[in-house]
């Protein structure tokens, strides 16, 4: 049977330390955010929780690795708490070995720890990921960047398949604590409460306890004529802009607008066809070792192995951008710029903003 989902999910010690490594695109924001603003039920079941918020989005590994200040904070919050603790960081899951058994080591000190692990189909994180990307400033077109990372897929290179390797995550973390203490979770559209309700269970929390929070952010996936302008843009301005003006215009500009944009009815991002038979197969491949790997698993297994949308080429050209977006794009830029009247000290960034207009002209 596809469907797998422990007869009995307890919960983790009265002293216990739940730590959520990720992975990245599979739930994890949704979690966090609802964590986040969930403070009264948590304080009342004798719960801490801390998430990236806690120490400003900073990667945590880093913070582990350079002992630094927010690290220090985190280390005393958990000794200091009598209750159950969770530290959620997808940031946790491009760890190495030694990474991994350092943090869980000056994490965790005498208490018992469980670790919890998210999961979703290769398919799917191929494209949200990528689309990820778009805001680290890759030009990397779509179709060249997925044939890149497949080539990879049986020698494990490359921080893709450091983090979405699921069975080397479960053998990585489960040396350490036991695999009888991991608990992996699929990650599936269908049942997106799934994870709040399983992180009720093991935090001994009341059923439906846990609500997302209209405050709390989740990513939205864009379709692939919104994706196909940031890459485009990402690639015009690689000479154009800095990063500080990048981080202004493009960043906290243009992403934000179209983002807002309503995606419905529009092409998701998709697979060559090739790559998604590709991905089917490596996810089956990864539900086999799963199922043998001795952790607990909760959910179907069998999604990894589903195709998500795919098409023979998922390039735009780019007069098939939308006017709609690209207009989007100009004014989030533009409004980024700062005000419009002529002030001295904010003329670079005015500058920048122009040649970001004069960028759209020519692609379009």
């Amino acid at each position: 049977m596809g469907l797998q989902v422990s007869p009995q999910v307890v919960p983790i010690p009265a002293d216990g330390l739940l730590l959520h490594v990720g992975v990245f695109k599979t739930g994890t924001t949704a979690l966090q955010e609802t964590l986040r603003y969930s403070n009264e039920i948590l304080f009342a079941n004798s719960v801490l929780y801390r998430g990236p918020a806690s120490w400003k989005w900073a990667p945590l590994r880093e913070l582990a690795a350079t002992n630094a200040p927010a690290w220090q904070a985190l280390l005393t919050d958990v000794a200091e708490q009598r209750g159950r603790a969770v530290v959620s960081s997808e940031n946790l899951c491009g760890c190495s070995d030694d990474e991994a058994a350092d943090i869980v080591q000056q994490l965790a000190g005498e208490r018992p720890v469980q670790i919890l692990i998210t999961i979703r189909s290769i398919s799917e994180l191929l494209p949200s990921t990528w689309q990820q990307f778009l805001k680290r400033r890759m030009s990397q077109p779509f179709d060249e960047w997925v044939a890149e990372v497949l080539s990879h897929s049986e020698d494990g290179e490359g921080i893709f398949w450091r983090r979405n390797d699921f069975p080397a995550q479960v053998r990585r973390w489960g040396s350490l604590v036991g695999t009888n203490n991991v608990t992996v979770v699929v990650s599936e559209k269908s049942e997106p409460d799934r994870l709040l309700r399983l992180a009720e269970q093991l935090l001994s929390l009341p059923d439906q306890g846990l609500q997302f929070h209209p405050s709390g952010k989740r990513n939205r996936s864009l379709s692939m004529n919104s994706a196909e302008l940031l890459r485009r843009v990402n690639e015009g301005t690689t000479d154009l802009l800095d990063g500080e003006e990048y981080r202004r215009l493009i960043r906290l500009g243009v992403f934000p607008a179209i983002y807002k944009l309503d995606q419905t009815g529009l092409a998701p991002i998709s697979l060559p066809t090739s790559a998604a038979e590709a991905a089917v197969a490596i996810g089956a491949h990864q539900a086999v070792q799963l199922r043998e790997s001795g952790a607990r698993v909760v959910g179907d297994l069998d999604a990894l192995a589903r195709s998500a949308a795919s098409g023979e080429s998922a390039q735009v050209r780019s007069t098939d951008i939308a006017v709609e977006t690209a207009a989007a794009g100009i004014v989030g830029a533009i409004a980024a710029s700062g005000p419009t009247k002529a002030v001295a000290k904010s003329s670079a960034p005015r500058s920048a903003a122009v040649r970001i207009r004069r960028l759209f002209q020519r692609n379009s």
